[in-house]
């Protein structure tokens, strides 16, 4: 037997220990012989956070200013309902105004799941 072989692990930590250990040195459990198992005990391990689903984002209108996908952009935060422009910025690399002359149009994004309540608050905007 090597050095680095593992004799024992603690089963409350986890922790492996070369031959000659009997306690853990991290929380005096009584180490058990052979090396850990991979995925520790449940109980053992800390809770997980569960992962929210990626967000879909899907237009729901489109400009040929920047400025004018930002303004509805910045109406829709204010209405409560996550907003923002796509593509982000690219009007200003050939300088400000310059997205209509690239015939690229300036998308309006919101979760899909909002979808429905932001063409209604777009809608009405339109009346106004």
């Amino acid at each position: 037997m090597t050095a680095d072989e593992v004799a024992s692990h603690c089963p409350t930590c986890g922790a492996e220990y070369r031959p000659g250990f009997e306690v853990c040195a991290d929380d005096g459990t009584r180490l058990v012989i052979g090396a850990a198992p991979q995925d520790p005990p449940e109980a053992n391990s800390p809770p997980q956070a569960p992962v929210d689903p990626p967000v879909r984002w899907v237009a729901v209108a489109s400009f040929a200013r920047e400025e004018e996908a930002r303004l509805l952009s910045g109406r829709l935060e204010a209405e409560g309902v996550p907003a923002r422009i796509d593509p982000e910025g690219r009007a200003y690399y050939y300088g400000p105004g310059t997205s209509a002359m690239l015939g690229q149009p300036i998308r309006v994004l919101v979760p899909e799941n909002r979808e429905l309540e932001t063409r209604l608050i777009v809608e009405e905007l339109e009346r106004t």
